[in-house]
Parts: C-alpha cells; sequence; structure tokens
C-alpha cells in the first residue's frame, strides 16, 4: 500500500500549497493568488502587526519582500502573528539589489538591531518597471519608481508581558495598460498595529488594534469614477485566555469607503468563545451588524492536527461574514439596509500527509461555500483538491512535484482548471569546488482554464465573460535561478520563461516565442532575466 500511494504521488504530481501566485508581470507589481482553496479578492489581511484591508490591496507581493513574506489572511479568533524574538544580541543591515529587462530595477535596504526578547526593524524599498510594452511608464512622464514603501517594526518581551508595533506606508504611482494610452494609478497607503499581551490575574489578555487608510486614484478607460477613492479600515481584537485554554473575546470592525460611486460606512463585531486542547482547537462567536441585522448570525473556525509518527492529518473549517466589493454595492440606502453590504465565506480543508528523511508529501481536498450578497444571482461552491511530493537525494539534489485542481465553474475558485509545478533544485560546484551555487530549474503549467473567467485587475473583482479575445490559453512555462555566495555577497541570475529568452537570442519570429497570458487586460508575458545582488554587514 505504501509502495502505491508513493507511486501515485509520482505519476500524478498531486500537489498542495496554501498559496498559488499568478503573477501579470514578472517584476511583483501585480497578479492575483489562490489561497486556503480560493481566489484571493476583497477580504483582509495581515503582514505582521500590519493590517490591510482587502478590496484594493488583495496582491501582498506589490508591497515588497519586507511586507508579503509575512502575508496571512484574517479568519476568526486569530489575531496578528508574533514575531519570533532573539536570543542574542546583533546588530544587521543590508543591501538587496535587482536588474533586469523592460527597465527594471528594485532595491531593498533595512537594518535590525536584536537584543535579547527586543527587535527593531527598519526597512525601505522601491521598485521601477517599465512593462514589456512600456505599460508601467507614468502617462506624464517623470522618473519615480512604480512603487515604494518604508516600514518599522518593534517587538519586545519582558516578565510575561509581550509588545509588537509596526507602522508602514506603501506608495504607488504607476501606468496601466489600457486601449489607447497608458493608464494611470496613484496609491498611498498607511497602515499601522499594535498588539499587546501580559498576565492579568491567572488569565492572560492579548489586546491587537489594526488601522488601514488608503488614498487611491485610477484613470483608465474602463472606470467612469476619475476620482480619488478613500478607504478607512479599524479593526481591534481583545482575547481573554485562561490557563486551562479556554477563552473568550470580542473582535470589533469598521470600515469606511467614500467615492464618487460608493459611500458607505459598515461595522460589525464578533463575541466569541474558544476551547484549546492538546490537537484540537474550537472557536463559536455571535455576529453583531450596527443595524441590527440578524442575517449571518454566526462565526466558527475549528483546527485539528495530528500526529502520528510519519503521519500527519489536519482539519480546518471556518465561516465569517465579510463586507462585499464596492463593485457590487448597488443599495442607495446603506444607513437603512446595511445588512446587504455583507456576503458569508465558508472554508472547509482536509489534509494528510508524511514526511521522512527523503521524501514527504501530502494530499487535501477543499471546499468554500460563498453565500452571495442579496444583489448577486447565486451562491458559490469552490472545490479543490492537491497535493504535494518532495525527494531529497543524498548529493543533496532534490525532486518536487505540485498540483492543485478546480473542480467546479465558478470564478470565484480563479478559474484556473489544473496548475502543476515540477522542478528540481541542488548545488553545483564549480572551479574545483571553491564555487557553490544553489541552483534551481522548473516548470509550471496550467490547463482546462475556464474560459468564462475573468478578473478586473483594476476594480480587483472577478467576473463571467462572453468576449472570445479574452479567454486565457493553457500555458507551460519553463524558468531557472541560480544563487551564489561570493565572499559573503550573494549573487543571483534568474530567467522567468526560459523558452522565449533562449528563442528570443537565436533569432526566432516572436509567432515562434513562447508566451504566457495571464490576464485579459495585461499584455502578453515574455522573457524576465534579472541579475541581483545582496549584502549583509553585521556588526
Amino acid at each position: 500500500m505504501r509502495k502505491f500511494f508513493i507511486l501515485l504521488c509520482l505519476v500524478s504530481g498531486l500537489v498542495a500549497q496554501n498559496t498559488i501566485t499568478i503573477p501579470f508581470d514578472w517584476a511583483g507589481q501585480n497578479g492575483i493568488y489562490i489561497n486556503d482553496g480560493a481566489l484571493f479578492w476583497n477580504r483582509d489581511w495581515t503582514s505582521g502587526m500590519l493590517l490591510f484591508d482587502g478590496t484594493y490591496t488583495s496582491y501582498s507581493k506589490r508591497y515588497g519582500a519586507h511586507t508579503s513574506k509575512l502575508f496571512e489572511s484574517v479568519k476568526p479568533g486569530m489575531l496578528a502573528s508574533w514575531r519570533a524574538l532573539p536570543d542574542s544580541n546583533k546588530v544587521e543591515s543590508y543591501f538587496d539589489y535587482y536588474k533586469g529587462d523592460y527597465a527594471f530595477d528594485q532595491l531593498e535596504i533595512g537594518a535590525n538591531y536584536e537584543q535579547l526578547n527586543k527587535h527593531i526593524g527598519i526597512t525601505g524599498f522601491k521598485r521601477t518597471h517599465g512593462g514589456n510594452t512600456g505599460h508601467y511608464f507614468y502617462p506624464t512622464g517623470g522618473s519615480s519608481p512604480i512603487h515604494h514603501s518604508y516600514r518599522i517594526d518593534y517587538a519586545a518581551s519582558k516578565n510575561g508581558r509581550k509588545l509588537e508595533v509596526s507602522a508602514g506606508r506603501f506608495v504607488t504611482r504607476s501606468g496601466l495598460p489600457d486601449s489607447t494610452s497608458n493608464g494611470l494609478e496613484n496609491d498611498n497607503i498607511l497602515s499601522a498595529g499594535v498588539r499587546y499581551q501580559r498576565p492579568f490575574g491567572g488569565w492572560t489578555i492579548d489586546a491587537y488594534f489594526g488601522q488601514f487608510f488608503q488614498h487611491r486614484l485610477v484613470h483608465h478607460s474602463s472606470l467612469s469614477d476619475s476620482n480619488y477613492q478613500n478607504i478607512n479600515r479599524n479593526r481591534l481584537d481583545i482575547l481573554f485566555q485562561s490557563p486551562g485554554g479556554f477563552g473568550f473575546g470580542i473582535k470589533q470592525n469598521t470600515q469606511q469607503i467614500n467615492a464618487d460611486t460608493t459611500n458607505r460606512f459598515l461595522s460589525w463585531s464578533n463575541f466569541y468563545a474558544q476551547k484549546e486542547l492538546k490537537n484540537f482547537k474550537m472557536l463559536v462567536g455571535v455576529n453583531q451588524f450596527n443595524n441590527g441585522s440578524s442575517d449571518n448570525p454566526f462565526s466558527w473556525h475549528i483546527n485539528y492536527q495530528k500526529e502520528l509518527d510519519a503521519l500527519y492529518m489536519k482539519i480546518v473549517s471556518s465561516g465569517f461574514p465579510k463586507p462585499i466589493h464596492p463593485t457590487f454595492d448597488y443599495s442607495d440606502q446603506q444607513s437603512i439596509y446595511d445588512s446587504l453590504n455583507y456576503e458569508f465565506w465558508n472554508h472547509s480543508m482536509a489534509k494528510i500527509g508524511f514526511i521522512n528523511q527523503s521524501m514527504g508529501g501530502d494530499l487535501f481536498v477543499s471546499v468554500v461555500h460563498r453565500k452571495k450578497s442579496v444583489y448577486e444571482k447565486e451562491d458559490a461552491n469552490i472545490q479543490f483538491v492537491g497535493g504535494n511530493l518532495h525527494y531529497g537525494f543524498n548529493n543533496g539534489w532534490s525532486v518536487y512535484s505540485k498540483i492543485i485542481a478546480q473542480l467546479d465553474s465558478s470564478i470565484y475558485g480563479g478559474g484556473i482548471g489544473t496548475i502543476t509545478t515540477t522542478g528540481m533544485k541542488g548545488k553545483l560546484n564549480l572551479f574545483k569546488g571553491n564555487m557553490k551555487i544553489d541552483a534551481h530549474l522548473w516548470m509550471d503549467g496550467a490547463n482546462g482554464k475556464l474560459k468564462s473567467f475573468g478578473f478586473d485587475p483594476i476594480r480587483q473583482v472577478p467576473f463571467k465573460h462572453t468576449n472570445p479575445s479574452w479567454v486565457l490559453p493553457d500555458q507551460w512555462l519553463l524558468h531557472f535561478k541560480a544563487v551564489a555566495n561570493i565572499s559573503g555577497v550573494i549573487v543571483s541570475y534568474k530567467i522567468n520563461n526560459v523558452l522565449n529568452a533562449v528563442g528570443s537570442m537565436a533569432g526566432a519570429s516572436s509567432d515562434d516565442l513562447m508566451w504566457a497570458r495571464p490576464n485579459h487586460v495585461y499584455p502578453q508575458l515574455g522573457r524576465m532575466m534579472q541579475l541581483g545582488v545582496t549584502w549583509y554587514f553585521k556588526d
């Protein structure tokens, strides 16, 4: 039976991972995620203590690795995650720079000051990119980057008390692909958050507050509203926990949107109780909306994990209300019919896996039920299956295969069909072993895409269409990355879409090159060749 299971994984390449990235460009400026078994859109998320309202911020890679690597979707009863604190003193600064095709230029600089149970981090980031057809060049000119951001983090722990504070600013000034000439996007985001935990008698009190403000302007032929949109989002969590694993708390949320076509203020609360055991956590809550609506009265989160030797199993279920996207908000009397501004999201997932010294893998099934808002025609049931297999050889090389497949025809699953990634990683020894290079070669592709699926990158919403010129073709792409450490300087070289790059250098015609088209608004993706240098300075 064990041999059959391994053979099945090898043949099918079954793969599971929490997040699948579908980029609209190779620079990281725009794209979509498949997260927790569905297209990630119009959902709150956090990065450390920073809160992001997901209405127009669904692609965290835009904001730099310092923020996207801490991406975490918001779920009932889950406060923003703590940073791991150091156990020794260290001062470290770094310089991370990449240069590539189509005027791609990206820089991140930062410094980390660490003492026992204390951390201070300061980071700056900027990205410049023209896009492979020049669509990111700002229509009125200028030399500013298409995105830059700044972030500061502070965390400390002493005598059972923990504190973490973060603040960041994220600025986008970019062109957009449009029918005749470039559109534009001006986006200014301020985000801040704080979490504090301390003993309270025999209990523990844990509190989090996050605030998000966005000032966004888009000029595009698909939009009638060419004025600034403002979003003000607040979140307050307070949790009391007993030593026995019982807890109760309150979560208070507000969202205010001001624009030409939408002006609304939403406020909703959740009062909940939770219980934690060795392998099991359960939370049940009651929702309250500021107009007294009885729609979607309950929220819940259930998490069961079990490990048995080399095997493990995980079962998760959660349900919660969230504001509908303003694109779908047609209410003319929000103050009276406030309950119409919410939808209900229910996600369940089961995973089973194994891991040993040389091999690991898992299989999963995920179901999301999205209860429609009052203005939509039908609910959505989003179904995914997938898996993951990884095998490591004794010489340090490893191979892996991943797959995720959407079983339904809902646009809210991303219409991805089946996405497969297969690759190999290992070390190359050059110059008689004096230079060691970490090499990574991988192929990813999709087939069976939903022909009616479309994603509006301007409004950041999925939609159905019948336009044959918007149908996204199936594709298979090859990529390569090499990283070498040369006297403490990390040098990297990366090629996205290797076959396009090789064909271009060989003089092949455009029709004979390998292209990818991930979105109907954005142009086809060719190659991206980039060279990076990362340097750490330690004191």
